[in-house]
């Protein structure tokens, strides 16, 4: 894969970013949020709790809302790659869900986006 610049050179990024890097208000807030984002926001929900089963090669993430959404465990590299103790030692936050042994998350948005969840705004 080819670098997009080169060691040493700065990238180049649009007018409109440079001018929100070189505001001078830097507790100026950008909000950039979706029907998703403000769904996910209103409705509170949440990842609760994970499984899997790696003989099955299937990824459960439990929702709030008794929603489960399934994934092949191989569709996550990390995920596969580690042992069992490790899978099991994970931190649910707002966000998603993260393992700290593994230093790997998974956000509640990129699940929702892949998968094909009915949500009722």
């Amino acid at each position: 894969m080819e670098k997009s610049f080169k060691p040493g050179k700065i990238p180049l990024i649009s007018k409109e970013l440079q001018a929100l890097l070189n505001g001078s208000d830097d507790d100026q807030v950008v909000d950039i949020t979706d029907d998703l984002d403000r769904f996910i926001q209103t409705s509170g929900l949440r990842i609760r709790h994970f499984g899997f089963a790696r003989d099955l090669d299937l990824a459960l993430f439990i929702l709030s809302d008794k929603r489960v959404i399934t994934k092949p465990l191989s569709s996550f590299p990390f995920l596969k790659k580690a042992d069992d103790y490790d899978l099991d030692q994970y931190t649910v936050s707002e966000t998603g869900i993260y393992w700290y042994n593994l230093d790997v998350d998974v956000s509640l948005r990129g699940l929702l986006q892949e998968e094909k969840v009915p949500y009722r705004p």
